[in-house]
């Protein structure tokens, strides 16, 4: 399977640039530079989003304290992409997020929550299940043979032995590899005590190295599909872009709603006044203390490169991979607005067609 994927161009220059205030000037020119060369590659194959689970997520993270609520916790639904798309005339299939949330309870954050609420509470009444990774691809007509890359926006929470084998296990998904940020494999190998929390107690133990695609920063996947190097939020941090004829998609847990990139259209109590006090242009999902400096300029880069919504062009057509999602147990805490799910396309089988070929 060929991997020699191209750089997205003139991000990388814009990131060499080392004063901070000037860094984020250069990256939102380079994103629409970016913007405007990757659409012009025209569009992905097809695209699908599914529902995989909705769980609790502490409200001080989600909005870095701007909004007011007495709930301390927000709901937010887990999401994955299927992305199908062309690559040097062959079909891919790509997994983005294809989270194994039940594995994902061993990271020490919810593994608390679970002993603090007990199995009652953190299971039936804060955890809602909609479907796993592998019904909604047999939903699909996938088989795990047609998936060729599996990639997360980063591996907190993440247990990738299932799909790739490890510590014995075999592979549910044959041919597939991982495709990470050099920076986010190499964190997730040695992991900070302020990183530890996040990340499940051995979730790559064991996977072999020839699963694992390594990339440095901004990566052309193929036709209407790229990987955007988005550090802040954990170091290794990215970005699934996805561009259709009339679109482009960006997804990641950067921001937990859409309105996190335009906080002055939000309704959530606090929320605006807080970005108006504060003068930010974009509200974090502020659960880690990598750098949030470089969380705020990857999402200006996400801002830029996504555009507006065509649906409502007063939000920026961004999709979280962690969707914030109203709930009873969550009062004031509702999204503004919920941009309909990335979907384009009709997701097909590619194994059989490529044994054919």
């Amino acid at each position: 399977m060929n991997t020699s994927f191209r750089p997205l161009p003139f991000l990388n220059e814009a990131r060499a640039e080392p004063v901070s205030g000037v860094r984020l000037q250069k990256l939102r020119r380079a994103a629409q530079e970016a913007r405007d060369a990757f659409t012009a590659g025209g569009p992905v194959a097809a695209v699908a989003t599914c529902d995989l689970v909705t769980f609790p997520f502490p409200s001080l993270f989600a909005f870095s304290g701007g909004a007011l609520s007495p709930a301390p916790y927000v709901m937010m639904t887990n999401r994955m992409q299927v992305v199908q798309y062309l690559e040097d005339g062959v079909t891919r299939t790509l997994l983005f997020n294809p989270s194994d949330y039940e594995r994902g309870q061993a990271a020490p954050f919810f593994a608390s929550l679970k002993e603090k609420y007990g199995d009652f509470l953190s299971d039936k009444v804060m955890t809602r299940r909609h479907g796993t990774v592998q019904s909604h691809l047999t939903a699909l007509g996938l088989k795990p043979e047609d998936v060729d890359y599996i990639a997360f926006d980063h591996l907190h929470v993440q247990d990738v032995r299932r799909w790739l084998g490890g510590d014995g296990e075999p592979a549910y998904f044959p041919r597939a590899k991982l495709l990470v940020q050099r920076a986010e494999w190499e964190s997730v190998k040695n992991l900070h005590p302020l990183e530890k929390v996040w990340y499940v107690p051995g979730g790559t133990d064991g996977v072999p190295e020839e699963r694992v695609v390594q990339l440095d920063g901004d990566t052309w996947l193929g036709r209407g599909a790229a990987i955007l190097s988005t550090p802040g939020h954990t170091m290794g941090n990215m970005s699934l872009a996805v561009a259709t004829d009339k679109e482009v998609f960006v997804v990641s847990e950067n921001g937990v709603a859409s309105e996190c990139y335009t906080p002055l259209q939000s309704m959530i109590p606090g929320l605006r006044a807080f970005a108006e006090q504060m003068g930010w242009e974009v509200v974090l999902n502020g659960n880690t203390r990598e750098s949030s400096l470089e969380q705020y300029s990857s999402m200006v880069v996400e801002k830029v490169f996504a555009g507006p919504s065509r649906v409502e062009g007063a939000f920026v057509n961004f999709h979280p991979s962690s969707l914030l999602t109203g709930s009873l147990v969550a009062p004031g805490l509702s999204p503004t607005i919920t941009l309909p799910a990335p979907n384009h396309g009709d997701i097909r089988p590619t194994a059989a067609a490529r044994r054919a070929a």
